[in-house]
């Protein structure tokens, strides 16, 4: 069983805060349940059964065709007592983790699937997509779920979730828990309500860069990770050989879309200051640049997107300097006002960020400043700050209040903010989404009150929103104080993840999804600041290879080959609804 780790900090956005800790901590994924042992993995029969044998299945790294048809994963102890028409009601098994509607990139490393039970001796989970039904009997113990009365578990692993997710990609799965109750003189099957689950089209890639108070520093991981990495931190420490230097803690960290430069304050044994660094494929980042001038204690930092220049913010002021050799170039004309949070957009036109100095100003306005032929423009307040009242537990977070924590989406026409009362610990913070040129905000409401499949108050601290890299969905990573099902109580910052259905943007509808937990956290870190970027351990992309019609490309509802040809809108998917009969360009419906 994975060892885990008790953590002691303070001041969980201090850049130069004590933490100290009492053992090794690793991410929770690779856990497995079952009768006494592991449930399945299995191997696969020719019918597309699967059997009770050790193996088999498709794991990290191979290339594996989408499955198709119908499958079993290990076998009922009472087969025949599952032939009882299932009841619905009183006493039926509920969903707890995932929520009904969440979505999840088709690559993450494996989902621990929750509910609560009593009173059943097994239990069966079926999950009923257009690609495939996968049906799975379990006895509901899991090592995260242990000595939690009334609960079960079920951790799909990476065979299962090949054929769950990718042979559902891009479509969504309905997903019922049946428990057995055999106490009676009739065995009884107790059926819960169904959730949708969704999964993307393509896999979700990029690396995800975050602060953990664990290490006093950043750690590293993707979506397909066990477990992440100390990429630089203060615990264990660091070191260079050459300079000698060794690294104290690392916070308030930034890195440039593309994956190549993190900034970040550090403190290490040569003084502190914020660092420009080269992101390299093995830990740690080199250093480029250290201790910029006028830099000391706690700030935020910016890249632009040709990796030229960067924006400091430090004390409420904002200046731009080289990038390659930190030496300042301008201030910034923000005139009276002041700045903290600053985030370059993608198409290079302008810089958002939150009036005010510091980690977590209360009263911030959402502002930009433009910035063409390497000159800036003149402020632009987006979204002005408003008078807010206390929150209430139970009732919805109220309305107004500080932005903070802007971000640009990839392609640069929308912001993601949080917006609370400001300070640390602000457990009144949500998600919102708006315009980058301006216009009405929009609350993420699923991701900020949709937890443990029930609507809640969302005041959870949901705080400093990033966007990942380009997809067919829009994910959002965010830090956030929630319950992670039955497995832990709220309380701990830990990074979250939310889809965001691009086609409702700018509708004055929520976009969001329910947000699922990054798998590679330990139960016991807390963590922030989730950067999603390009990952430089990726190996380079080459052309595709010329297309068999010869560059002609399909248009909506018009007939396809589904080897031979490709749909022009890259939405659109040559799919069959009359079992591969007739294809045509159709839209995947989520």
């Amino acid at each position: 069983m994975i060892q885990r780790r008790n953590v002691f900090c303070l001041g969980a956005m201090l850049l130069f805060s004590a933490c100290s800790d009492n053992a090794s901590q690793v991410g929770d994924g690779g856990t497995t349940s079952g009768d006494g042992g592991p449930d399945v993995p299995v191997a696969l029969g020719g019918n597309g059964v699967a059997g009770n044998g050790g193996g088999g299945g498709a794991t990290g790294g191979a290339t594996v065709a989408d499955p198709q048809g119908s499958f079993t994963l290990g076998a009922p102890r009472q087969g025949t007592d599952w032939n009882a028409d299932p009841k619905t009601g009183a006493g039926a098994p509920q969903i707890v983790y995932p929520s009904n509607q969440t979505r999840f990139p088709r690559n993450i490393y494996r989902t621990l699937f929750q509910w609560k039970a009593t009173g059943n001796s097994e239990y069966r989970l079926i999950f009923t997509g257009p690609g495939t039904t996968v049906t799975v009997f379990t006895d509901g113990v899991h090592p995260l779920c242990a000595g939690k009365a009334g609960t079960a578990c079920w951790e799909a692993d990476e065979s299962s979730w090949h054929l769950i997710a990718d042979g559902n990609a891009g479509r969504t799965v309905s997903w019922i828990v049946d428990g057995l109750d055999t106490s009676g003189a009739a065995a009884v099957v107790k059926r819960s309500d169904a959730v949708t689950l969704g999964f993307s089209l393509k896999k979700v890639e990029g690396a995800i860069f975050y602060w953990s108070t664990t290490s006093a520093g950043i750690r590293r991981a993707n979506v397909s990770a066990a477990e992440p990495e100390n990429y630089i931190a203060g615990k264990p420490a660091t070191t260079y050989a050459s300079p000698t230097d060794s690294v104290k803690c690392v916070a308030c960290h930034v890195v440039s879309r593309d994956g190549k430069f993190m900034l970040a304050p550090v403190q290490a044994a040569s003084g502190g200051g914020l660092w420009i660094m080269e992101v390299t494929r093995a830990a740690p980042p080199t250093p480029l640049v250290k201790n910029v001038a006028n830099t000391g204690g706690h700030g935020f930092a910016t890249i632009s997107p040709d990796n030229e220049n960067v924006v400091a913010a430090w004390g409420g002021k904002m200046w731009m300097l080289d990038r390659v050799t930190g030496t300042k170039k301008m201030d910034l004309p923000l005139g009276a006002t002041l700045a903290t949070h600053p985030d370059w957009s993608p198409n290079g036109t302008q810089v958002v960020f939150s009036t005010g100095k510091g980690d977590s100003p209360a009263a911030a306005s959402l502002a930009v400043i433009p910035f063409m032929n390497g000159a800036w423009g003149a402020v632009k307040v987006l979204l002005a700050a408003t008078a807010t009242t206390k929150p209430v537990k139970g009732m919805p977070p109220p309305p107004g209040g500080s932005n903070l924590f802007p971000m640009h989406s990839p392609d640069s026409q929308w912001i993601a903010f949080s917006r609370g009362k400001g300070g640390h610990g602000d457990l009144s913070a949500q998600l919102w989404v708006m315009p980058s040129a301006g216009g009405a905000p929009i609350e993420l409401v699923n991701a900020n009150r949709v937890v443990s499949n029930a609507m809640g108050d969302g005041l959870t601290e949901n705080s400093q929103p990033t966007w990942a890299p380009s997809g067919d969905l829009l994910w959002v990573a965010f830090n956030s104080q929630r319950e992670y099902g039955v497995v832990s109580p709220a309380g701990r910052q830990q990074i979250w993840v939310a889809a965001i259905d691009p086609e409702k943007l700018g509708t004055n509808e929520d976009p969001s999804f329910p947000a699922f937990r990054l798998q590679f956290q330990g139960l016991n870190e807390d963590n922030h600041r989730a950067f999603w970027t390009l990952d430089v351990r990726d190996p380079p992309t080459t052309p595709p290879p010329p297309t068999p019609d010869a560059g002609m490309c399909v248009t909506a509802d018009q007939k396809c080959d589904p080897v031979a040809d490709t749909c022009c809108d890259s939405t659109l998917r040559c799919d069959s609804v009359d079992d591969g009969a007739t294809y045509t360009c159709m839209r995947i419906v989520l």
